[in-house]
């Protein structure tokens, strides 16, 4: 049995605030949007159902997984799981990568023009990467360098939902279009690059050691 007092507490509360953002935009961005959607829109999304679909029970499946991949505890306790834990994590993304890919290109955003769709293939290559790279990493025991590019490929996952939350656009523009929408999602592409980096090695980066005596 895992004890409270063996939990990384600010990881903990990190990953519930993020649970709470995540399930805000799957009722209010996803179902009710549905829910309320016109005739047209219903019948664009019926269309790409075959790719649209399998790339969101992937990518539901990688963010689920994600938070337990960086709980100390269950690799200390159970290394077996973690493991088979975070193939599955990395097959997921993997597997929705293309999907992701295929929708830009076969049924993009209404009005989005060449540099919006670039801007989400690009996003998908970069969460298949950085989730291979940390594959990669862990298959050569390269622990710390799978704890980083681990950190990155949850990071660009969250996008999906940190992209959901607010536009800010909004605060700079009148009526922003969803191209201008895209300078947004660059952002957080590069934040999710960064700030994981930040969070992972925070002690190492920021706290200072104290000097060796000779």
């Amino acid at each position: 049995m895992i004890s409270l007092t063996t939990l990384n507490k600010p990881r903990v509360f990190l990953f519930s605030i993020l649970a709470l953002l995540s399930l805000y935009v799957l009722v209010v961005q996803e179902v009710l949007y549905l829910w309320s959607a016109g005739a047209s829109d219903l019948a664009r999304y019926k269309s790409m159902s075959w790719l649209l679909v399998p790339h969101g029970i992937m990518g539901m499946i990688a963010l689920v997984i994600g938070p337990f991949q960086f709980s100390t505890t269950l690799r200390r306790n159970n290394l077996a799981l973690h493991k088979k834990l975070g193939k599955i994590y990395i097959f997921a993304i993997l597997l929705a990568m293309p999907f992701a890919i295929m929708l830009n290109i076969y049924h993009r955003i209404p009005g989005a023009n060449e540099t919006f769709v670039f801007e989400n293939i690009t996003q998908a290559l970069v969460w298949a990467i950085t989730a291979a790279m940390a594959w990669l990493a862990a298959s050569r025991r390269q622990i710390t360098i799978h704890k980083m590019w681990a950190a990155r490929s949850y990071g660009v996952t969250l996008v999906f939902v940190t992209s959901r939350i607010y536009n800010p656009m909004q605060l700079f523009m009148k009526s922003p279009t969803i191209n201008d929408f895209g300078h947004f999602l660059w952002l957080l592409l590069v934040l999710a690059l960064v700030v994981p980096d930040m969070l992972v090695f925070g002690k190492e980066l920021f706290v200072s050691k104290k000097p060796h005596l000779r």
